[in-house]
């Protein structure tokens, strides 16, 4: 059993403790009261419009990755400070051939362009002004940091989202039936596209503490560790995501530590994409009410007894609250487990940690 211990060595141990599935007296903890502000930030300096690359500027940012940091180590709870290349730019779905918008000031989407070529391939290429800015934008933000927390990997949507949002849902889906085989391709060529997008920032992103953080999670991994997403998979049927996208994932799930994040409307593809190798955890946002926990824990109840590790948020802005995590504890074992809980100020996430701690339990 690991207590409370705030040495870096105690929060490796905890950390080691979630991915090996080790006996612990309670979850890991990430407790949010900040979030990440990136994204509205990034999107109120663009105003509303289509975005050039040239304008992102992570200038602005980066004292943010410092406060996120020292919030950290101010509400003591197991998490890492992990900062990232701007989390709300859709970088590989730029890439690929989309628009980038701000449609109102504080968000950031990518839009279908106006003439689409559904033959024309989706190629890596290191010349892209998208993929140049972006690791432009990584460089200084590992610069900043100066090793004083860990930077992560940027967020790259999976195949699904990028062909949605190259094509349109409706066309999107119309191509399962009128053109498999371009579909079945263009999945292929997003997931090797993503691939050398991954393989361009590792030879930026340095270790930290002999390991490397994922982003949203707070987590900190032994080995290179990688932020895995195909959120268009709440969309389709399993059968579908099969032949079409699970190829693609495999080929995407090719570094030690995967965390596979989805919505909680996919979680009827979670154990289909559990079996992925390298996939070494699972994140499931709770952000639809009709799912609730009572519903999904016969599937989290099965994926736990596979062995996999699982992250449980409400969104990524949102944890749980007290009363939640009693009931995820009353159905899932601590072993495994990171849970992320609520608060709306650091005194208030101090608190939410005492509460944590008073109500650490043996495992059942």
């Amino acid at each position: 059993m690991f207590d409370q211990d705030e040495t870096w060595e105690g929060r490796e141990r905890r950390h080691r403790a979630f991915w090996n599935g080790t006996e612990v007296e309670r979850p890991l903890t990430y407790v949010i009261y900040d979030a990440y502000v990136d994204t509205a930030l990034v999107a109120a300096a663009l105003g509303e419009g289509e975005v050039s690359p040239d304008a992102i500027d992570p200038e602005p940012l980066l004292a943010e990755y410092d406060k996120l940091a020292a919030a950290r180590e101010a509400i003591g709870d197991d998490a890492i400070a992990v900062a990232e290349p701007l989390l709300g730019i859709p970088w590989l779905e730029a890439m690929a051939g989309c628009q980038v918008i701000v449609p109102d000031g504080t968000s950031i989407w990518p839009e279908a362009p106006e003439v689409v070529d559904i033959e024309a391939p989706i190629l890596f290429d290191a010349e892209n002004a998208w993929f140049r800015r972006l690791l432009t934008v990584l460089h200084r933000v590992t610069d900043h940091a100066a090793g004083r927390y860990a930077v992560g990997l940027s967020h790259l949507r999976g195949p699904t989202d990028i062909l949605i949002a190259r094509f349109g849902s409706e066309r999107f889906f119309e191509l399962f039936y009128e053109r498999p085989d371009l579909v079945e391709r263009l999945a292929l060529q997003c997931a090797e596209l993503w691939r050398r997008v991954v393989e361009a920032e590792m030879a930026i992103v340095p270790a930290f503490n002999d390991g490397y953080g994922v982003r949203q999670f707070g987590l900190w991994a032994p080995q290179r560790a990688v932020w895995l997403q195909d959120d268009t998979s709440s969309m389709m049927s399993p059968r579908h995501y099969r032949r079409f996208f699970l190829e693609p994932m495999r080929r995407m799930s090719h570094l030690p530590y995967g965390v596979l994040h989805l919505h909680i409307g996919s979680l009827h593809v979670a154990e289909m994409l559990s079996q992925v190798p390298n996939v070494r955890a699972v994140n499931l946002y709770f952000d639809d009410p009709r799912v609730t926990l009572q519903k999904a824990m016969p599937t989290l109840q099965r994926l736990q007894a596979a062995g996999v590790p699982l992250i449980l948020a409400k969104t990524v802005y949102e944890g749980f609250s007290l009363d939640e995590y009693d009931e995820i504890l009353d159905g899932l074992r601590a072993r495994g487990l990171s849970v992320h809980l609520a608060a709306d100020s650091v005194d208030a996430g101090r608190a939410v940690m005492d509460a944590v701690r008073k109500r650490r339990r043996a495992t059942h």
